[in-house]
């Protein structure tokens, strides 16, 4: 009897382990009128309630949709249908870039559509001990923010300009001159946006010993050819910016295991 009452304990100790751990399920399907096309989502679970709340909050924000509600399929509200002929989401796909028992990030790759469609990344990244957001602003001072806006515009400064020196002794015809001129005023006219005067329009991600920020690229949808070197992407090992963490920030990222 006192084998199977420790036997019974031992089944329910792992069950709960089990139930607790974060893990993914793919979400996928086809769109109804462009079968071609497919929609992922990744669908959290372990802790019910922590798994619950950071889906309904990336599921209203990016699909639209209130997962309390009755709904056919999680992505009927941005996909296109015989009714509704233009898509919100043209497709969506995701790569998680952190799951462990503390972190959760998550980027998705989609295109936008309005007068035109573009394509875009977002990334969303969570605390799984509370299920509450992970932004630059709850992670660094006051000071850190000033510094790192600092390093970013240095670094798309500097590889801009190395950029306008390279297409400025770039030997082409006469022809391409014209093209590689409007890239050069391209390039000169983003200067005048830096430095950035804040972190609000930066992606975020978290990796399991570093983070990756991105700014958008110089040019608009229209001048989008001339623009080689599109978004800007910037890694810092988390032991870099250990000085612009504060407290929280420094116990969420360096404590991962």
């Amino acid at each position: 009897m006192q084998k199977i009452i420790s036997l019974f304990i031992i089944t329910l100790f792992f069950t709960n382990c089990k139930k607790n751990e974060f893990y993914i399920t793919k979400i996928k399907e086809p769109s109804p009128k462009y079968p071609t096309l497919f929609y992922e989502f990744p669908l959290l679970n372990g802790s019910e309630e922590i798994a619950n709340k950071i889906n309904r909050e990336i599921a209203n924000e990016l699909l639209d949709i209130n997962l309390n509600d009755k709904y056919k399929s999680i992505f009927e509200n941005v996909w296109a249908t015989e009714n509704r002929p233009m898509s919100r989401l043209s497709f969506l796909n995701y790569k998680v870039n952190t799951l462990n028992q503390n972190i959760y990030s998550v980027t998705f790759y989609s295109e936008s559509c309005g007068a035109y469609c573009e394509e875009f990344d977002i990334s969303y990244n969570f605390n799984l001990r509370n299920g509450n957001k992970i932004t630059l602003d709850t992670i660094l001072t006051s000071k850190g923010k000033k510094e790192l806006i600092k390093i970013l515009s240095h670094k798309k400064r500097k590889k801009i300009e190395d950029y306008i020196v390279h297409l400025e002794n770039k030997k082409a015809t006469i022809e391409d001159k014209e093209i590689i001129n409007e890239s050069i005023w391209l390039y000169k006219d983003c200067l005048n946006s830096l430095p950035f005067k804040t972190l609000d329009y930066i992606d975020f991600k978290i990796k399991k010993d570093s983070i990756i920020l991105e700014s958008g690229r110089c040019s608009n949808h229209a001048m989008r050819a001339l623009d080689d070197l599109d978004n800007y992407s910037y890694a810092f090992h988390i032991s870099d910016i250990e000085t612009y963490l504060n407290k929280y920030g420094l116990n969420t990222l360096t404590n991962q295991n």
